[in-house]
């Protein structure tokens, strides 16, 4: 079959597909399912993060990219450390910030 009428076949089957005005594709009701369930887990991690102790809480989310902070700092030995302490957390907290279910425990 040629390519043009491979075209016309597909714009044939897209109109006697057309969804009533009103209604849903079951594909989108599937996608639209999908996203609400993968925004739960999120949720509830924010919640576990919340009911951690103290020191595994740091530890899960400001002490990775701290030390990393801190090691760069004693090579560099800035004479504003805590300006460029803050500069460098602020421009690498993306590369540090974690999937919230990946935090190890």
């Amino acid at each position: 079959m040629s390519e043009d009428g491979d075209i016309k076949n597909a714009n044939e089957e897209t109109i006697n597909n057309k969804v009533a005005p009103g209604s849903i594709p079951e594909q989108a009701v599937n996608v639209l399912a999908m996203d609400k369930e993968q925004e739960l887990p999120q949720k509830k991690v924010r919640i576990d993060l919340q009911s951690l102790p103290t020191r595994q809480y740091l530890d899960q989310t400001v002490a990775p990219i701290l030390l990393q902070g801190l090691m760069l700092l004693a090579r560099e030995r800035p004479p504003d450390p805590i300006s460029y302490l803050a500069a460098y957390l602020l421009k690498n907290k993306t590369t540090f910030e974690q999937c919230p279910g990946s935090a190890q425990t």
